[in-house]
């Protein structure tokens, strides 16, 4: 027993390190994370300086550096929804290319693993699939709300030329409650449907009231308003009889 809880609790402590601020943290050999795949791809060409990367340009061109590219994705961490941005070489995004002609992002999980001591510049990362989306969880992932990658890393461009630290993405606050307007706006489209409809929002996110959802959940409980109304609508449209008055 004691042994288990060790490990149970070693495997918290370190997601709650890869938890926080925008990037997915995978630091030492062994670590993993799954994932799933959402929006497009952003890349850059970069060079390695003083333990960093940073953005190619005519100036380094003519300094005699070569670069090398860097893709950045944003990723979906499956057990929280929480939406990380994940920056690897160019050799993953060619595996991720093969991964996605034969199995496809936006229908999978996917086990990413960290093969390398910290710091150490031969580290690589596999990628295995590691469970199939259903309908359901397919919906609510594409339903997040994704970072502005080229937006992220103007920031953080623009914070490094100042010496100040690039300011974090905002996200809500833990215990913060679900802005209004978007509770309103939920209400509202609940409210035309079947109880039945209400009961299943309600028993998903285990609340009583829509205003009692925090606002960490407010993005997927949208998401999931709206396959409601499609569900719903469908079988209203299929209910309809076609030779009535």
């Amino acid at each position: 027993m004691a042994s288990n809880m060790w490990e149970q609790t070693a495997a918290m402590a370190k997601q709650h390190e890869q938890q926080g601020g925008a990037w997915l943290k995978l630091a030492n050999d062994g670590d993993i994370a799954v994932v799933v795949f959402l929006g497009e791809p952003h890349p850059r060409e970069v060079v390695f300086l003083d333990n960093k990367f940073v953005p190619f340009d005519e100036k380094l061109k003519a300094q005699g550096h070569k670069p090398s590219l860097r893709v950045a994705l944003n990723v979906a961490v499956y057990g929280t929804r929480e939406v990380k941005v994940m920056e690897q070489a160019s050799t993953f995004f060619t595996n991720l290319l093969q991964v996605r002609a034969k199995y496809g992002l936006e229908t999978w999980a996917f086990e990413v693993k960290r093969h390398g001591a910290a710091k150490d510049p031969k580290t690589t990362y596999s990628l295995l699939p590691e469970k199939q989306l259903s309908p359901a969880e397919v919906t609510d992932f594409q339903a997040l709300r994704l970072h502005d990658l080229p937006k992220l890393y103007a920031a953080e461009a623009a914070a490094a030329a100042s010496g100040t630290s690039p300011a974090a993405p905002s996200s809500p606050k833990a215990g913060e409650p679900v802005d209004v307007k978007l509770a309103q706006a939920m209400a509202t489209a609940l409210k035309a449907l079947p109880r039945e409809a209400v009961d299943r929002f309600l028993q998903k996110f285990g609340v009583q009231r829509i205003r009692d959802l925090p606002a960490s959940k407010g993005e997927l409980a949208r998401a999931f308003v709206d396959s409601l109304v499609a569900e719903y609508s469908a079988e209203s449209v299929a209910d309809v009889d076609p030779f009535g008055p």
